[in-house]
């Protein structure tokens, strides 16, 4: 069995990978970090590299889940990276259906309802359709 950890590029993604990394460490289970670069990214990314295709964003992606992992302290055989492009919250949800992780990891951002409403929520989006057990780190 793994853990799924799902970050992104703030600054409080190192308590997510924390977080994994310890029920990762208990459950003596498989690590997996796992970053999104979503599309808009990914089309700048592509607009300045005319040979820049989707696996390349996908190994971008893997390699900024290396250096969040490695700067949070999780690295080793038992920690596997991955890297996707597209939508965040589908990305999760189809990662957490193809691994059935024994827990998921995500990180959540303190909103207003209204805030909600206007403008959706990854982890909310994803809470709602992963049936693992969730733990959400939250941060302002």
């Amino acid at each position: 069995m793994a853990i799924l950890c799902a970050i992104d590029d703030d600054q409080f993604s190192n308590a997510v990978v924390t977080t994994a990394a310890d029920l990762a460490d208990a459950y003596d289970n498989e690590l997996v970090v796992l970053h999104v670069m979503t599309r808009d990214r990914f089309e700048s990314r592509a607009d300045g590299q005319p040979e820049y295709y989707v696996d390349d964003g996908a190994k971008d992606a893997a390699n900024r889940a290396r250096k969040i992992a490695t700067n949070a302290g999780a690295d080793g055989d038992a920690v596997v990276l991955k890297g996707r492009v597209g939508s965040p919250a589908d990305e999760i949800v189809d990662m957490a259906e193809r691994l059935e992780p024994r827990y998921l990891v995500l990180g959540g951002r303190k909103r207003s309802p209204v805030g909600k409403a206007l403008f959706g929520s990854i982890t909310q989006s994803v809470l709602l359709e992963v049936e693992a057990p969730t733990v959400t780190i939250m941060h302002d």
